[in-house]
């Protein structure tokens, strides 16, 4: 019976920066700065423990079109040892690393084939006959809008046809859209695996036949929770299977606490150290936002002045690397609510009402006007982020509004 396994893996971005950790202890940052090269380490050695006849990189493998020595050194260093395993290797180049970028000139080992720029179709031969082809390309420039798909072809009907594509389904705008395609143009090829990359979240598109995102290898921000590592692929005549294996050793967590449970702050402080402290985060490193969900009598002190950060500055207080690991709160998201009823607020006439009103109808080009002038200041803009969550801005800016007008009212209901 003709079988085949492989690893298959994406989106190394080797060298990329994590977000929102600049007040990291020098022991926990040491550590963060290092986990993508301990991901990819742990990737190969999966492949060498299941014995894998191959491994696919499907695009990304460096995060700039810069290359640093250390990364394409790190890199060199797992492919040789692939190599020395007698497993094979294909690599592409993806959107943030295209072969217009800059790189030293290294002797990578005769079993790692690089695509270029033109769809190539690879065979994997065992005892001199082809058991597999694989095709794939790397991105010649950081900007691939061509539909590269309708240039992949089987080769054959007797050997497993497995493409590495590094592009967007069309469809979802929140990424940009390289080599798009469609599932049914996928199908069409009438291949037996997809290996996608460049998309960051984990994703089984079809099961027959396979066509998967395995994510990234490490997430690098908030939005990129979750496990993250590759699949482990093997092709029969008669079936195939995938299973998914955790290499990333820090994982970015959102914890909910329901803040009607929580009667002052000192039992909200309580809830957070229970979660801190909970036997999952005992080993590797773990990112905390915690969001606070509910009705409280409570909401309206931490909507005032520095409260949250405060809190959130307590919680760090001597957190360091330990021998296993580390846990860090990084952020808290306010999505609690006051004890008051917004929809009977907005049953009574008066100020209240008009402030509720002009929430609910505040658009997109009134809050890039309003706030028009400190982003066009000289000295101003340098300091400030760019506005990602305009709803929940708007949301904190009522709240704080009708906190102040209730309470110097004496309570409303």
């Amino acid at each position: 019976m003709k079988e085949v396994t492989f690893l298959h893996c994406a989106d190394l971005h080797l060298d990329r920066p994590f977000s929102g950790t600049n007040q990291l202890p020098k022991s926990i940052h040491e550590f963060v700065r290092e986990s993508a090269y301990r991901s990819l380490r742990a990737i190969v050695d999966i492949a060498i423990n299941q014995r894998v006849d191959f491994v696919l990189f499907a695009g990304d493998l460096f995060d700039s079109s810069y290359r640093s020595l250390k990364a394409q050194m790190i890199l060199l260093q797992q492919l040789k040892r692939l190599d020395e395993a007698g497993i094979y290797s294909y690599l592409s180049h993806g959107n943030h690393d295209a072969l217009d970028g800059e790189w030293v000139d290294l002797t990578w080992p005769d079993t790692s084939y690089f695509f270029g720029a033109e769809v190539e179709s690879i065979s994997y031969n065992r005892d001199q006959t082809p058991i597999a082809y694989i095709h794939g390309f790397s991105y010649p420039t950081r900007h691939v809008n061509e539909k590269m798909v309708n240039a992949y072809e089987r080769v054959d009907e007797e050997s497993f046809q497995i493409g590495m594509l590094h592009g967007n389904l069309e469809g979802q705008t929140e990424h940009s859209s390289y080599a798009p395609f469609t599932i049914t143009e996928l199908m069409n090829r009438k291949f037996d695996y997809w290996a996608l990359g460049h998309i960051h979240q984990r994703a089984i598109l079809s099961e027959e036949p396979l066509i998967v995102y395995p994510g990234n290898i490490q997430g690098a921000h908030s939005k990129e929770r979750g496990e993250k590592g590759c699949y482990v692929v093997k092709l029969s005549d008669s079936e195939s299977s995938l299973v998914f294996h955790q290499t990333a050793d820090v994982t970015w967590h959102k914890s909910i606490i329901d803040l009607g449970q929580c009667d002052t702050i000192q039992d909200l402080l309580n809830n957070c150290e229970e979660i801190l402290n909970q036997e999952a985060f005992s080993t590797g490193g773990h990112f905390i936002n915690f969001e606070l969900v509910g009705n409280s009598p409570i909401h309206s002190e931490l909507i005032h002045g520095d409260h949250l950060e405060d809190i959130l500055q307590t919680l760090q207080l001597n957190r360091e690397m330990e021998d296993e690991g580390f846990v860090w709160p990084y952020k808290f998201t306010l999505k609690s609510m006051p004890l008051w009823d917004r929809e009977n607020l907005k049953q009574q006439n008066g100020f209240i009402q008009d402030i509720l009103f002009t929430s609910d109808q505040y658009e997109h080009s009134q809050m890039k006007e309003a706030l028009a002038p400190l982003f066009e200041h000289r000295r101003a803009r340098k300091a400030l982020h760019p506005i990602e969550e305009e709803q929940q801005l708007i949301k904190e800016a009522e709240e704080l509004l009708l906190t102040y007008l209730i309470e110097s009212k004496g309570g409303e209901s």
